[in-house]
């Protein structure tokens, strides 16, 4: 935060003396994912005893999503911690035993192999034939299907060349957890008590910059003063129910948080975590005042896209021993220029499955991944009609006797490989058609540069002379434009005061280094919950 020289009457204003009556300040965390958590246990960690975790969905864990299915456990969403050498997440996982079990084909240095380093990874087309791996090295770009599902763009096309080194990677293998991702979520929020996280807690609209405004219209109903992780029963203090009360001017707050169950939380600051599929669905909706013109350029050209899993559960594997990999290539397709398919051809983004290893740990399981639009065609499927179709392809790239080296079973070129029985389960993501994130991760789009993730994460109020607090005009507005020599005060002197840094922002998006990574998701919550810290150190430092 900017330093500021504080006038002897600014520590006299409303929010000020709230503050002191309170004396704890109010913080509401929106998400309760990896970038959510680790910025509620970081404040609590600190000192902070006023914070909330409002989460949507009915889980924690946000895009890490570890199913169970007998003694497996299989992820559907973040599956990989990429990079060990200064690492939070690997260093979490290491200290509590969870890579105890990971085998040496569930580590990849370099780049991520998406399959058992042991075995071979066979190409095949839709005729049934084998291609020889140096073709395919030769020929490496047929396969920027595999590249586009890394970025979760829809085409690797779309991916910013020049903003591509943005991303940095962290030295060190890349590694699998045997027990599951969302063994990492739990170690966060053991930190957190339970009373903290709000689970099926959906989000309206956040209300900034309130502290010269009050709500018009009808009474509007408040949380009690005081530390609030303590109520109990809904929307009232301890041993009270709910109260409907005008806000007096003792009671002002500069945000206020509207959830979708018509529930209203007062709070000195909150910190959103929502993906940008939300952000870039609901921003117009879910800011009032809007938010300023440069923050919505930079969810407009920044991507996100969605990457889906398909896991197919087989009685016995038809696959050989030696097969880790069976990867597609359409031999119609050589001339192509289309990045889309129809919607009726959807599975042809599917660019093949991947043998899960080891079968002891996992059973016959194939894994498949599908991103971009085709994707989004696949969600709105039913799991008969998927599991349907990717047997067929199976069975038609297969089908080859040039190929049956690969196949533990007889198969005819005419037919295919009739044989392949269909799965006798189907788990797959849907990240796409979900409207708590619209999509898996972010990425740098055509057009797009760090400096608009840097953009993204800037709290709000702004703080420089040169922004306006609304995104609706690129006009003046008294009281919206904060002075450079003393950031926290309004040019508007009948405003009062602003607090600075009501609405921060984190989450994986908003990290313009590990953008995309659970790692970039974690650092981006501790960075925004360490802006806080450091506003409010005088406070701490002086104890009750």
């Amino acid at each position: 935060m900017q330093s500021c020289e504080s006038s002897g009457d600014s520590a006299d204003d409303p929010l000020s003396r709230g503050l002191r009556r309170r004396g704890q300040p109010r913080v509401v965390v929106i998400g309760a994912g990896l970038a959510g958590l680790a910025a509620a246990r970081a404040l609590l960690e600190q000192g902070f005893t006023d914070v909330t975790v409002l989460e949507a969905s009915s889980h924690i864990g946000g895009r890490v999503q570890s199913v169970r299915l007998g003694h497996a456990t299989f992820e559907l969403g973040a599956t990989w911690i990429h990079g060990s050498q200064g690492n939070p997440i690997y260093h979490l996982a290491e200290a509590n035993g969870l890579l105890e079990e990971t085998t040496d084909g569930e580590r990849s240095v370099g780049r991520i192999s998406f399959y058992s380093k042991n075995g071979v990874a066979c190409y095949l087309t839709n005729r049934g034939r084998r291609i020889p791996k140096d073709v395919v090295e030769e020929f490496s770009d047929l396969y920027n299907e595999v590249e586009s599902c890394e970025s979760s763009s829809h085409s690797i096309d779309e991916v910013s060349l020049s903003a591509f080194g943005e991303w940095t990677e962290i030295p060190g293998a890349h590694h699998i957890i045997p027990s599951g991702f969302m063994r990492v979520v739990e170690l966060l929020a053991e930190g957190i008590p339970a009373h903290v996280i709000q689970l099926g807690k959906p989000v309206r609209c956040i209300h900034w910059d309130q502290a010269s405004s009050r709500p018009r219209g009808p009474e509007i109903e408040l949380r009690g003063e005081g530390d609030h992780n303590h109520d109990t029963g809904e929307g009232g203090q301890s041993g009270e129910g709910p109260q409907q009360r005008r806000w007096e001017e003792e009671e002002q707050w500069p945000v206020v948080v509207e959830c979708e169950d018509c529930e209203v939380i007062p709070a000195d600051h909150v910190i959103v975590t929502v993906s940008l599929g939300v952000l870039k669905r609901q921003y117009s909706s879910f800011f009032r005042p809007g938010l300023p013109t440069e923050k919505v350029a930079a969810i407009h050209r920044l991507g996100i896209g969605t990457t889906d899993k398909i896991f197919l559960e087989f009685e016995e594997p038809f696959w050989g021993p030696e097969c880790n990999s069976l990867q597609f290539v359409w031999e119609d397709e050589a001339e192509s220029r289309t990045l889309t398919y129809p919607p009726e051809l959807w599975y042809r983004k599917i660019c093949g499955f991947d043998v899960l290893y080891p079968p002891e740990r996992y059973g016959h399981v194939l894994s498949g991944w599908i991103c971009g639009e085709e994707a989004l065609v696949m969600e709105k499927c039913d799991d008969e009609a998927v599991a349907e179709i990717c047997t067929e392809m199976l069975r038609q790239f297969t089908g080859g006797p040039c190929v049956q080296v690969i196949c533990a079973w007889p198969c005819s070129h005419l037919l295919g490989n009739p044989n392949i029985p269909k799965p006798r389960r189907i788990l797959r993501s849907a990240w796409g058609s979900n409207p708590y994130f619209r999509g898996s991760y972010s990425y740098t789009q055509v057009g797009s540069s760090g400096a608009d993730v840097e953009k993204l994460a800037k709290p709000l109020p702004y703080t420089e002379s040169s922004k306006t607090a609304h995104g609706s005009s690129t006009k003046q507005q008294p009281g919206h434009l904060l002075s450079s020599k003393c950031p926290e005060r309004s040019l508007d002197p009948s405003r009062g005061s602003i607090k600075p840094m009501q609405v921060l922002f984190s989450g994986e998006a908003t990290h313009r280094k590990y953008y995309s990574t659970t790692h970039g998701a974690l650092l981006s919550g501790q960075r925004e919950a360490a802006r806080l810290i450091e506003m409010y150190r005088d406070l701490f430092q002086q104890g009750p």
